[in-house]
C-alpha cells in the first residue's frame, strides 16, 4: 500500500512542502536583499509546519468548515509574516501588518469554536 493513501498524511505532506517553499522563498528573497535579513521573513515556515503539518496528524476529523476556518489563519498568519518580512528588509513598516495576525488569530479561534461546537452537536 502506497504510504500517502491516507488522506491525513497527504495533508500533512501538503504542509510540510508549503514549509518548504516557503523557507525557499525566504532564502532567494534574502540573497537578493544585499545582506539584509528579517526574523519575520526567516521563520514564515513554521505557521504552515507546526499549525498545519502537526495538527493534521494529530487531530483525526475536523468539521469542514473547522477545517477551512483554520487553513485560512494559517495562510493570514504566513503570508501576515512574508509581507511584514519584506518591509522589514526594505528598512520600512506600516499598520496593515497589524491585521494579518489578528485576522489568523481570530480566524483560528472560529475554527476552534466550530469543531467544538461539531463536537458537542455529535449524535
Amino acid at each position: 500500500m502506497w504510504p500517502f493513501s491516507d488522506p491525513f498524511r497527504r495533508k500533512a505532506v501538503a504542509y510540510v512542502l508549503i514549509s518548504l517553499l516557503c523557507a525557499l522563498f525566504a532564502a532567494v528573497y534574502e540573497l537578493f536583499s544585499h545582506g539584509v535579513w528579517s526574523y519575520s521573513m526567516v521563520f514564515a515556515f513554521v505557521f504552515p509546519l507546526a499549525g498545519g503539518a502537526l495538527p493534521v496528524l494529530l487531530l483525526r476529523d475536523p468539521s469542514p468548515a473547522a477545517a477551512a476556518l483554520w487553513r485560512a489563519g494559517l495562510a493570514a498568519w504566513t503570508v501576515g509574516s512574508i509581507f511584514r518580512g519584506a518591509l522589514e528588509i526594505y528598512g520600512t513598516t506600516h499598520a496593515l501588518t497589524l491585521v494579518y495576525p489578528a485576522a489568523g488569530a481570530l480566524l483560528c479561534a472560529a475554527a476552534l469554536a466550530t469543531q467544538i461546537g461539531s463536537q458537542i452537536n455529535k449524535p
